[in-house]
């Protein structure tokens, strides 16, 4: 992706019967570009780069509904007020390990431990991919940029509510998942893309299946762009995961228990 934002098509009118959020600037859909973000991901799936590239040529317009929803609730209104309690909360170490083990908590900071990450880790990389641009959106449109920053924040807490792993899999059905709740263009685009690239390495594997879940799952469950998922932090997981109405796909924990083969080489957020 390039470091300088590029020169945006228009901007999106996010007005609805609650909140009129400021338009904010938007890329037509560029399918070249998306396409070459894909296979640039296929080729190394670890470089975020090709990820947020590959967002920034097809989600044009379908980020408006997202901010209006996010702006016009009780949690995205305090994030806009003020994000940093949010980025505290998953910062103290020493709170969420107060909260004891089995909760989804210990989970969470099991998850960053085990891969090596950190809260901040998938915004930093978004903003060094495209500094000019979070800076336009911080001092332009604080409702769009404080919806990326908690959602980038929140992605890895998202991992662990669902159950999917970091695999080319399991951030194949996150992707899906997420673009299926929020509506984002580019994640269930990129979702798809990953699970046929996979479903074609791997015949073996119930891909389709397992994707048919994450879209049910994200219905089923609670509206996680509006909801303080740090209020659930102190629970067991398993107690945090009923409230929110979430439950792990058991197809795809049997597929990553039992699978002894090459891991395919496929998309990775």
């Amino acid at each position: 992706m390039q470091g300088g934002m590029e020169k945006t098509a228009g901007r999106i009118d996010m007005t609805d019967q609650q909140t009129a959020c400021p338009p904010y600037p938007w890329e037509p859909f560029n399918p070249i570009r998306a396409w070459k973000a894909f296979w640039g991901l296929v080729g190394d799936r670890d470089d975020t780069r090709y990820v947020f590239a590959f967002f920034r040529a097809v989600n044009g317009r379908s980020m408006g509904h997202i901010v209006n929803r996010f702006a016009n609730s009780d949690f995205g209104r305090s994030q806009i007020e003020d994000r940093t309690r949010f980025a505290d909360v998953m910062l103290d170490r020493k709170t969420l390990e107060s909260y004891g083990r089995g909760t989804f908590a210990a989970a969470y900071l099991h998850y960053l431990d085990s891969e090596n990450l950190n809260p901040l880790g998938v915004h930093e990389a978004a903003v060094e991919n495209a500094p000019e641009l979070y800076a336009q959106l911080e001092a332009e449109y604080p409702e769009f940029a404080s919806m990326t920053y908690t959602l980038h924040l929140a992605h890895d807490l998202h991992h662990v509510l669902t159950g999917y792993g970091r695999d080319p899999l399991g951030e194949a059905l996150l992707l899906t998942f997420n673009g299926n709740q929020n509506g984002t263009r580019g994640s269930r685009l990129l979702g798809m893309f990953a699970g046929l690239r996979i479903r074609s390495e791997i015949w073996q594997w119930p891909v389709g299946r397992m994707m048919a879940n994450a879209r049910r799952m994200a219905r089923e469950s609670r509206d996680l762009v509006t909801t303080d998922l740090t209020q659930y932090l102190h629970l067991p997981l398993e107690e945090a995961r009923a409230r929110l109405n979430l439950v792990p796909d058991p197809l795809y924990r049997e597929v990553r228990d039992t699978w002894t083969g090459p891991e395919p080489v496929s998309a990775k957020a």
